[in-house]
């Protein structure tokens, strides 16, 4: 078989295929110099032709061309485009598709007091398992993501997605489901998170191993939102993958707060101790002053002179104490 009816046998075998109805392509007018009309027939004949797609037979025919073989006539030419208009390329395996079937589950990991900061029972009114979950603003808020098959076994994210999984990270209103923005939040410049040492918080991370942490500080307030509750999701940033609802996760309702109540409780008790030292203090300074009272008047000083005074000098009495002193004497 020439190379001149290479090109031609796949176009031949494309047509069949895609529209068993149409003839065969006819034979291109200028066959090859390597081969005769009548050795190309006979190879022709024994030639079992087989489903080529199109993307494959132009890519033939651009090959033999740039070989210098002929180019297709017209009709080889129109048959040709006319296969490609017909034929739908299979679409790759969505990567959801690959997931479902390597069993695999995204799961949040409990990271103890870092999510909640608090189950609020109202001053036990209410029961344990109806905690209100807060968590704090001035506080770091830890949520972690794990990758697990259906045995509990860790399973990498470039298993699931070449390159690493990329998953991002949303924060929503219990009431609606699209995620929030940063002009939720009325305090400009703040937005939805805070990252560590005051730096931006990156919502977008690319998964390699099978865990990721995500460390942030929610900057928006329950009260900045009429009250309402909030969650945070995380889902894959690959449309096909997002479409699997076992690579989607979102955590608990919580209540956003400015401070927890303990942080507000030790402020007012240490503005407390502080005023309560100052009124201490003021208190002994008017106990001290209210204590001491002068002597009355034309009494003698002697004796408190006496023992104030200086050891080295003199001590002189009053010629009124000498009289009488002159006056007792025998």
């Amino acid at each position: 078989m020439s190379n001149d009816d290479e090109p031609e046998l796949m176009t031949t075998a494309l047509l069949e295929r895609a529209s068993p109805s149409l003839p065969a392509s006819p034979t291109p007018s200028e066959p090859s110099d390597a081969a005769t009309p009548s050795s190309s027939a006979q190879e022709r004949s024994a030639y079992t032709p087989q489903y080529v797609p199109p993307d494959q037979a132009a890519l033939a025919w651009i090959d033999h061309v740039q070989k210098g073989g002929s180019v297709p006539n017209g009709p080889i030419f129109i048959e040709l485009l006319q296969a490609m208009l017909a034929w739908h390329p299979p679409f790759p395996a969505p990567m959801a598709t690959l997931a479902d079937d390597l069993n695999v589950k995204l799961k949040i990991v409990d990271t103890g007091k870092k999510f909640p900061h608090m189950l609020d029972t109202l001053n036990g009114r209410l029961a344990d398992h109806e905690a209100i979950w807060t968590q704090c603003k001035t506080k770091m808020t830890h949520i972690q993501v794990k990758l697990k098959d259906s045995n509990g076994t860790p399973v990498r994210g470039t298993a699931v997605q070449q390159g690493g999984l990329k998953l991002r990270l949303t924060l929503h209103k219990v009431s609606d489901d699209e995620a929030m923005h940063d002009g939720y939040n009325p305090r400009q410049n703040e937005g939805l998170f805070r990252g560590r040492a005051g730096n931006a918080f990156e919502p977008q991370v690319t998964m390699l191993e099978s865990m990721h942490e995500f460390r942030f500080q929610v900057m928006l307030l329950s009260s900045d939102i009429a009250g309402a509750r909030m969650y945070v999701k995380v889902a894959p940033v690959d449309p096909q993958l997002a479409c699997n609802p076992n690579l989607i996760v979102q955590s608990h309702s919580f209540i956003s707060r400015a401070r927890m109540p303990d942080e507000s409780f030790m402020r007012r008790e240490q503005r407390g101790a502080a005023a309560s030292q100052l009124l201490s203090m003021a208190t002994m300074a008017e106990t001290g002053a209210s204590s001491f009272s002068p002597p009355p008047e034309g009494s003698s000083t002697t004796e408190t002179d006496s023992h104030t005074a200086s050891p080295n000098k003199r001590q002189c009495i009053a010629p009124e104490s000498s009289a009488v002193l002159v006056r007792a004497q025998p």
